[in-house]
């Protein structure tokens, strides 16, 4: 009975921390900015529908393709929130040539650091890094953010991209 509530416990704690999570800023303009310095400024803060808006940058492209038929991989950056408020900053690697994927996520690692500086005000832990660098599905308090790894396999086979989320 002791176990199962400690384990409760540590799943709600766990629940609550990533609910009651935020950005260091939510001021939009702010956040819009986080990462112009590696080539991913975005073009300011705009509505969508309702009251969701974005800011968002170009591809970056980070690898040649390997063939004609293969697009390059590339990063970009994206901040959501409503009209006066950001509530979530991300990073998305397209991985279309896997013989480059090692050297891109490498370029993911190295921006997804200056993000979460940034965006947490803390380093990431050595566990994100890790997932991080071969694409592997994680989750970790950061400051008093959530940051998390999510790999999604294209149905095509062909890729794959990497989203790194910070709310």
């Amino acid at each position: 009975m002791r176990i199962i509530i400690t384990v409760l416990i540590v799943f709600s704690s766990f629940v609550t921390n990533a609910v009651n999570a935020e950005l260091k800023s939510t001021v939009p303009s702010e956040i819009c900015a986080y990462m112009k310095d590696l080539d991913l400024a975005t073009s300011g803060w705009k509505g969508l529908y309702g009251n969701s808006f974005f800011c968002t940058s170009q591809y970056r492209e980070l690898s040649p393709s390997s063939s004609p038929t293969n697009n390059p991989n590339n990063l970009t950056f994206s901040v959501e929130g409503d009209s006066t408020t950001a509530n979530q900053a991300k990073l998305v690697l397209n991985v279309n040539n896997r013989e480059t994927a090692e050297k891109s996520h490498e370029e993911l690692l190295k921006a997804s650091e200056v993000l979460s500086l940034k965006a947490t005000g803390e380093k990431l832990p050595k566990g994100l890094k890790n997932a991080i660098k071969i694409g592997k599905k994680a989750g970790a308090k950061v400051g008093f953010s959530y940051v998390e790894v999510v790999k999604e396999d294209w149905p095509t086979g062909k890729g794959y991209e990497v989203k790194i989320l910070i709310k």
